[in-house]
């Protein structure tokens, strides 16, 4: 039998060890989700800046390339061709003028040269636009009809056109292009395209192995396009910011080939705020830029055609709010703006020649 004494005695815990057990459990909570906020916010800042980065890289890389290949025919300069537009409106002449341009925001409601019709209305007030014109090759090399007149355009196939009925192509031999619609596009080998004058002003060029001549296929002295022709893609469009389906700033692109519609314009990148741009203008003739000018400047002041550059500027923001704890001011188009929310901002700015008039 187990003495009384020797069993083991049974205690609990004080009130006080009880509360000092609490607060120190209370203190390990809080310190726990203070780092735990810490490292949500601390996400949700890199990886809005990641974001913000990548849009910015998108956007400048689609109108980078553009602005790269403005006045591409081919193989020769547009200044030294003779490059016509048969297709029906909208598709805009390409002229040496209209190879890269512009609308600079004079004020926040006002732009100049005017802005196209098709985009007057939506563009973000004190942003400013850029339009480029240009061919794309894609290895649709010319292989007949060449024995004799023909109205119809065979290319070599495949390419990497993609052609289908409808598009704006540009017929090129490097010393006379004609724009035009094509109607229909055969999908054998070689690829038939016909340019109808249901889509075209009238069919002002055949194909002839004979080259320049007197055509049976349609006017008078018609252009006889020979086997050195080439045919590429035709596109004109233009840049500018507008407001995103998410209800802030973005990037968008206008087919000033085509009628406005739900495909277009079409927005590319959100979060794109704002879009500066000006131009390096050669005045003597050396492929040397002498001055970057505005739109405006270049439109009353100097020629299109001796725009060899161009500095694009863009102000990019976060998607998110709520990111940092002041407003932060920043500064963009020589104005210092302090923002009206938490969002990160940053500028981007590149200069790309065309080098297509650059030797």
């Amino acid at each position: 039998m187990t003495h009384p004494k020797t069993q083991t005695a049974q205690c609990g815990i004080t009130l006080v060890e009880l509360m000092i057990a609490m607060v120190i459990g209370l203190l390990l909570a809080a310190g726990i989700s203070q780092v735990f906020v810490s490292s949500q916010q601390t996400y949700r800042i890199t990886e809005e800046q990641s974001r913000l980065q990548e849009n910015a890289r998108f956007a400048l890389e689609f109108i980078t390339k553009d602005v790269r290949e403005a006045g591409y025919t081919g193989c020769r300069a547009i200044e030294e061709m003779n490059v016509q537009t048969v297709a029906n409106a909208p598709v805009p002449n390409y002229t040496e003028d209209t190879t890269i341009n512009g609308n600079e925001a004079t004020s926040p409601t006002a732009w100049s040269p005017a802005l196209n019709a098709s985009i007057n209305g939506t563009v973000i007030g004190g942003t400013d636009t850029i339009t480029i014109q240009k061919g794309t090759s894609c290895g649709a090399t010319l292989t007949g009809s060449l024995a004799s007149s023909n109205a119809n355009i065979q290319v070599s196939s495949p390419n990497s056109c993609n052609l289908a009925a409808g598009d704006v192509l540009m017929l090129s031999d490097c010393q006379d292009a004609h724009i035009f619609r094509a109607t229909t596009v055969s999908s054998g080998t070689p690829q038939t395209i016909t340019h109808s004058a249901s889509s075209n002003t009238g069919t002002h060029f055949c194909i002839n192995q004979t080259g320049i001549g007197t055509g049976s296929c349609g006017t008078a002295n018609a252009k006889l396009y020979g086997a050195d022709s080439e045919l590429l893609k035709f596109s004109s469009l233009t840049y500018y910011i507008r407001q995103g389906a998410g209800g802030r700033n973005a990037l968008w692109v206008f087919d000033n080939t085509e009628l406005a519609s739900a495909q277009n314009p079409m927005e590319l990148i959100e979060g794109v705020e704002d879009m500066q741009v000006t131009y390096g203008v050669d005045t003597t003739g050396d492929d040397i830029v002498d001055a970057y000018q505005t739109a405006n400047t270049i439109n009353t002041a100097t020629n299109w055609v001796n725009v060899i550059s161009a500095e694009i500027s863009l102000l990019v923001e976060t998607q998110d709010d709520n990111l940092t704890t002041d407003n932060l001011t920043y500064t963009y188009n020589g104005v210092t703006v302090t923002s009206a929310d938490n969002r990160l901002r940053r500028v981007f700015t590149t200069v790309i020649g065309i080098r297509n008039r650059v030797q």
